[in-house]
């Protein structure tokens, strides 16, 4: 099977993490997405040897396919336990590393990515990061938690605010709530994105669960 198949059998066990009973190493299918992508980037590298631009832009291209495939497959985690958020978190920071020393895998020869091939995987896995870490941040108070989500996330996308809710397990009424309260919010607020001080945002309210969490990802990386 090719590369592309073999990676969407993988994506597609991502779902499947939505209970457990604790945070451990990362998942099978992050395993064997590294393994798929190990065993397949180098060969391609080879074949493009002359054309270290054509690899560049195959590395680029894979990018901006794959990690959105892998955020749909994150959002049909629904509803997802805080346990279950976590593994995905860890995983997700091991595809994020993985997909980083994409183009160098195997290499004998250590060479950075191209900036613009850094910016894609950086952005798009940072964004998975920030829709896991919303799931798992507080949310007693409906309006804390539609600015922590305009302010961790650009996207204005009432489509992408109500899955982040259906993974929180808000019900039907709760959420049209919130929509309502998100719609106004981002009405009247310009920017947000990604920041440091986004981050904390959530962490004021109580980040305790995600900092033992990051602890354990800087342990095992």
């Amino acid at each position: 099977p090719s590369l592309s198949s073999r990676l969407r059998e993988s994506q597609a066990v991502v779902s499947t993490q939505s209970t457990g009973d604790s945070v451990g190493d990362q998942s099978a299918y992050t395993t064997a997405i590294t393994s798929h992508l190990s065993s397949t980037i180098p060969i391609v590298r080879d074949l493009l040897a002359n054309s270290r631009k054509y690899f560049n832009n195959y590395c680029l291209k894979f990018a901006d396919s794959f990690i959105p495939r892998y955020i749909t497959q994150i959002f049909k985690c629904k509803p997802v336990s805080t346990v279950g958020a976590e593994q995905l978190l860890l995983d997700t920071h091991s595809l994020k590393t993985i997909l980083l020393q994409l183009p160098t895998l195997g290499s004998a020869v250590a060479r950075k990515p191209s900036p613009s091939y850094t910016k894609v995987v950086s952005q798009g896995m940072v964004r998975a990061e920030m829709i896991l870490k919303l799931v798992m941040a507080p949310s007693e108070s409906h309006h804390a938690f539609v600015e922590s989500y305009t302010n961790l996330l650009s996207d204005k996308d009432p489509g992408d605010f109500q899955k982040v809710l259906e993974m929180k397990g808000f019900k039907r009424t709760e959420q049209m709530e919130l929509i309502e309260l998100f719609r106004k919010a981002t009405n009247s607020t310009v920017g947000g994105g990604v920041g440091g001080g986004a981050v904390e945002e959530v962490g004021d309210q109580d980040s305790s669960r995600i900092r033992k969490l990051e602890k354990l990802i800087k342990k095992q990386f």
